[in-house]
């Protein structure tokens, strides 16, 4: 559907060619060319100020949609649906200047008939000096152009087909190709499902202007940019196509089984629903059902926050100290249990009643190294369902502050190679994986390579 559209830009702007062929003949005194400027000029179906307009009016026999334009805001009349507001500002600017590309001679009843402008589509434009009305009729055989007749004028007259096929009345033309009704500044809550169930729920706070996820995950950070950044996108977003309205049949287009559930609520307490199905013949695309009745086409990727967890939103590392604001540290971890006292001004630290130098560049890297890996917990994902209990924890690593106070991590050993995070004997709600404890870049191999440059391991 967002074709359409591409193609009325693409005519607003190839518009002011035509235009220009009339002023280049204006002031020709050949009479060939001044019968040709005549035949031009007649062939100017409109010529308005593309702002002026303030109503517009579709139909097509008994079927009829008006929209008036009020507070810069283009209103469908019957309330039915929202408007489309580059569609109709389009319209307005395309038929403003809009000029036939065939001339076909005087209106006669058996044109009327043999062209389909006997039963037309008509283009209604109201603006302060009138009101310009535009009938369309069939498609010429070679496709090239669409019949046209205009009140005021005699003639039958020919639109190229891409001009003629965005003025035959097409309600979902018409109708608002938004995804949302709001802005970003008007959402209050979005909430994912998968298999009936609460996959992610954030949650706008007027006061603080902060979003954030339930009670069981406020022991970890919302990376309030990363939320912004993903909701930014999805109220930008028009569908590519309109489908079906007033859909019965959920199976028709796999929503029976969906690929994700949506409920997005705004501050005013208007709320959409979405179901999302991937379209399996080309699955680049999915289907949207928007409030179980209109169906719209999507680019799948343009879905994807239905599958975001809130390990996605969360800061996904957490940093419980720096060697520049510890004062003392211990660590027990397998064979490793030291005790710290650092003196990052003098840039020396002792470690188990050893002083080690850090003067030299070689050693203070190292320590740095070292110190981040049992310092900075990078988070594999989020599991609030746990129940771990604070028993035999595999790593163990305590901070004492300079600005006081301390801070504790354990981490207990969970399922296959995650280790639950405790922080001063709380459950967080994440787990890391055993990769930030043995392997490449790990605490063993940083601890390693300490010791032997220092030689603490002496």
């Amino acid at each position: 559907m967002k074709r359409p559209i591409i193609a009325l830009i693409a005519l607003v702007i190839a518009a002011g060619g035509s235009v220009g062929a009339f002023l280049a003949v204006k002031n020709s005194k050949d009479k060939e060319k001044q019968q040709k400027q005549e035949e031009i000029a007649d062939n100017v179906l409109f010529s308005f100020d593309p702002d002026s307009p303030t109503k517009l009016s579709f139909s097509n026999g008994s079927e009829t949609y008006v929209c008036e334009h009020s507070d810069d805001v283009w209103k469908l009349t019957s309330g039915e649906f929202s408007v489309d507001q580059t569609y109709c500002q389009l319209i307005c600017t395309y038929t403003s200047n809009l000029t036939a590309a065939e001339n076909y001679g005087e209106i006669t009843d058996d044109k009327l008939a043999m062209y389909g402008l006997d039963s037309p589509d008509t283009v209604e434009i109201t603006e302060p000096k009138g009101t310009h009305s535009l009938h369309i009729g069939d498609q010429s055989p070679t496709g090239d152009y669409y019949y046209v007749t205009v009140d005021g004028k005699d003639n039958v007259y020919a639109v190229e087909a891409m001009r003629g096929s965005v003025l035959k009345l097409d309600r979902l033309l018409i109708k608002n190709k938004e995804l949302l009704p709001f802005t970003l500044y008007d959402l209050k809550e979005v909430t994912t499902y998968k298999d009936g169930e609460i996959l992610c729920d954030l949650t706008y706070d007027e006061n603080s202007q902060t979003w954030s996820l339930p009670e069981e995950y406020s022991s970890l950070e919302l990376d309030q940019t990363q939320v912004t950044a993903e909701f930014n996108n999805i109220v930008r977003l028009e569908a590519e196509e309109m489908m079906d309205e007033k859909l019965d049949d959920l199976s028709k287009y796999g929503f029976d089984k969906p690929y994700g559930e949506a409920v997005i609520k705004g501050l005013d307490g208007t709320e959409r629903k979405l179901l999302i199905s991937v379209d399996e013949n080309a699955p680049e695309y999915c289907y949207v059902l928007v409030d179980g009745e209109q169906v719209e086409k999507y680019y799948t990727q343009d879905m994807h926050f239905t599958q975001l967890l809130p390990y996605d939103y969360i800061s996904q590392s957490l940093t419980v100290a720096k060697n520049y604001n510890t004062k003392s540290f211990s660590l027990k971890y397998g064979d490793i249990d030291l005790k710290g006292e650092l003196d990052m001004d003098n840039n020396k630290c002792v470690i188990n009643e050893k002083t080690v130098d850090l003067n030299t560049n070689e050693n203070y890297v190292s320590f740095d190294n070292f110190f981040n890996s049992m310092s900075i917990l990078k988070f594999k994902g989020t599991d609030v369902k746990a129940k771990p209990e604070l028993k035999d924890p595999a790593f163990t690593a305590e901070f004492s502050l300079t600005e006081g106070g301390t801070e504790k991590i354990d981490l207990v050993k969970g399922e296959e190679t995650n280790y639950y995070v405790f922080r001063n004997g709380k459950y967080i709600g994440a787990y890391v994986d055993a990769s930030m404890l043995t392997g490449r870049n790990s605490l063993s191999e940083f601890y390693i390579k300490f010791s032997n440059i220092t030689g603490l391991n002496k």
